[in-house]
Order: C-alpha cells, then structure tokens, then sequence
C-alpha cells in the first residue's frame, strides 16, 4: 500500500469504530509533535482574530462586547459562525431533554450560549459547547461552567473535524467529564463515547433507535431529539 489512493481506499473498507480509533492514533501522532495547540482550524473562513494574542481577561471583556462569539485557546481566539435551521433544533432537543431529566437535582444541563472554562497548568481554553451538563457549582463563574460531567456537539462540516479530534482529545482531558457526544445533523445518527469504556465509540441511528446518556441516567429516542428537523 504505497499511493494515497490505496489508504484512502483502505480507510473507506473500515467499520465506523475502526475509523473512529484510527482518528485517535493519527491525533496521538500529532499530539507528539513539537509544542503549538492543536486547535488551528478556525470555526469559519477567516479566524477573525482581532489581536495577535489575548490574555484571559482581555478576552472576557472583548467578548462581552462583541456582536459574535470567540472561542480561546491559550491566547488565540477564533470566531464562531453561524448555526442551521437543523442544528438550533438539534440543540434544543437535546438540552430540553436534559433539563426535564434534571430539574430539581443538582446537574443542569445548558446550550451554546454559555462558555466552558478548561484551566489546567499549561492550556486556558474557553469553548462554547452546543450541549453540556454540568454539576460542580461551586466552579462556576458568572459567565462560564467548568468541570462539566457531559458535552455534546452537532457536526457540521465547517467544525467536524475539530469536533472529532481536536475537542475530543481535550474535553478527555477534564477529569469531570464522563460522556463526550457527538450528533450528525442530517440523520438520526448519535455516536458516545464515556469514560468508563475508555472512549471507545457506541453508535445509535435510526428514529427507532434509543441513545443512553449513563452520565445523567437517562435514555433518550433518537426521534424525540431530531424532532422537526428530518
């Protein structure tokens, strides 16, 4: 197997667990190369950096005063693009879910419009997840949640791959976090990926089809959260 052709023909024989552990060992090798973060790919076609570097608290100020959302990595910030028709459904259905399952309790679940902070000895991260849940309250700030139990996002193909291999490998970095999730947008497709089982891929398809949230001991129809939108 030496021309480009023939792996990517390779790749294409693989079952969807066996793609999913592939991405992991490509972003291992990555992760191994000399220092620089791993996010690079910008949310949109222009990262829309405002300044060549940001320190935390310049970024919550400016970002309290922009008209757009920026995600931060470690001094970089990216702009954030726009949501579909089907994605803004997907999102409500899942965090409506969670909020029924939760109310009263000490989780919550809370959309994209709230940042997560990740702080650890070498990365500050601010990232907006579509969909997150959160128990820890004595982390939160007046603005963000840190340390969440949970965190989905809905792939589109402006931010697939980051959702995929960069986030992933980061949010498996949060001690917290037990279930990393992944939604398409144009199926009833939901893969999970939990902790417990070292983040080895469990896909659910099909309106008929029931995804667990074992986090949050909750099951939900794949149906109920695409509701509307196919």
């Amino acid at each position: 197997m030496d021309t480009m052709t023939e792996i990517q023909q390779a790749l294409e024989r693989l079952s969807l667990d066996e793609r999913l552990d592939m991405a992991d060992w490509l972003q291992k090798l990555i992760d191994a190369q000399p220092p620089g973060y791993a996010v690079a790919e910008p949310r949109s076609s222009s990262a829309a950096v405002e300044s060549p570097f940001m320190t935390v608290e310049e970024y919550l100020e400016f970002e309290e005063q922009s008209p757009l959302r920026h995600e931060y990595v470690n001094g970089a910030i990216y702009v954030m693009s726009g949501v579909s028709v089907a994605h803004a459904r997907i999102t409500l259905g899942l965090a409506s879910a969670f909020r029924s399952h939760l109310r009263g309790g000490p989780c919550e679940a809370f959309s994209a419009d709230l940042k997560l902070m990740i702080r650890s000895d070498t990365d500050r991260i601010f990232y907006y997840p579509d969909v997150m849940v959160a128990c820890q309250r004595e982390d939160w700030g007046p603005d963000f949640v840190r340390n969440p139990k949970l965190v989905a996002e809905i792939l589109s193909p402006s931010t697939q791959h980051i959702d995929r291999r960069e986030k992933a490998m980061t949010y498996r970095r949060i001690a917290s976090v037990e279930e990393y999730v992944l939604l398409a947008q144009n199926k009833h497709e939901v893969i999970v990926q939990r902790r417990a089982e070292n983040w080895r891929p469990h896909l659910y398809c099909g309106p008929e089809a029931t995804v667990d949230f074992r986090s949050i001991g909750l099951s939900v129809p794949l149906a109920q959260i695409y509701e509307g939108t196919l």
